[in-house]
């Protein structure tokens, strides 16, 4: 059901509030659920008198995923109906972040359902007084969940979070962590080539070596040529594959290593912070 109604004082059903649409909306590190609402006086007492609502966003349909969300406020306070049967028209916002959007994609199995579980106030003669709100439920299509989704740009942010890993796994783990560290604040400094500088280093001292081992593009081919024909005889599982793709990122960062070569941009560093992250985090020494 798509609307609530509001009490006021001894005024049941004095304003009623009709959900119109939902949309989504970008912004800098969160994204928004907007809800359209439009409010219009059904009585007396609810003419003339300024109103507050806020309330606390449910998602549903989710399984044990299911629950709250974010906080709901109004966009522009107070909504004022100045007259019987006036209607006026407010938005409902919350603050969504990337990690919440993830939990609900992961969990839903078609659209999508919202509880707007809303309390409010209301300014009567000079003092304030607490009103009575319904819960206003939200029922939205596969398609049209698909639409807010693209509205908030969800999906168009790379977002990869992974757990931190235990550095004692060996001496040589532990090095690599140091030197992967080092590379975070070599990013953060905006230090491109330093950056993949430091991952070359930590690549290298996964396995034990030092950082001008294996520079030639003929070692990282015939290694490549030596687990194919194994391949062939007998099966190859994780680990060996892992071997390989640590030596071409390894030789993906020497080029960094060189100032002579071709200047490191952010899109470079900041991909390959994110492959050597992913392979240090399934590493299994």
């Amino acid at each position: 059901m798509n609307e609530a109604w509001v009490n006021i004082g001894w005024a049941n059903n004095a304003v009623r509030l009709d959900l119109k649409k939902v949309q989504g909306a970008s912004g800098l590190g969160v994204m928004q659920l907007r809800f359209h609402v439009e409010a219009s006086c059904r009585d007396e007492a609810a003419a003339q008198k300024p109103l507050w609502f806020e309330g606390g966003l449910f998602a549903e349909g989710l399984g044990t995923s299911s629950g709250y969300v974010r906080r709901l406020v109004v966009e522009d306070s107070p909504v004022t109906l100045h007259s019987l049967a006036a209607t006026t028209n407010f938005v409902l916002v919350a603050d969504i972040d990337h990690r919440q959007l993830q939990v609900i994609e992961e969990h839903r199995t078609s659209g999508m359902k919202f509880r707007l579980q809303l309390t409010g106030t209301a300014m009567t003669d000079g003092n304030l007084e607490r009103i009575g709100v319904g819960n206003v439920e939200c029922e939205l299509t596969q398609s049209d969940w698909a639409a807010v989704l693209e509205q908030m740009q969800y999906r168009r942010l790379l977002l990869i979070e992974l757990d931190a890993p235990d550095a004692h796994r060996s001496a040589e783990y532990k090095l690599a962590l140091d030197f992967y560290r080092n590379a975070e604040k070599q990013y953060l400094k905006q230090e491109w080539r330093l950056t993949v500088e430091a991952l070359r280093q930590s690549l290298a001292a996964l396995v034990g070596k030092a950082v001008d081992e294996e520079d030639e593009a003929a070692d990282v081919e015939a290694a490549f040529k030596t687990l194919r024909r194994e391949a062939n005889k007998t099966k190859i599982g994780y680990s060996p594959r892992a071997e390989q793709v640590r030596r071409a990122l390894k030789f993906m960062c020497d080029l960094g290593a060189h100032p002579e070569t071709a200047e490191t941009t952010k899109a470079e560093a900041y991909s390959t912070l994110l492959m050597v992250g992913g392979l240090l985090h399934g590493w299994q020494s």
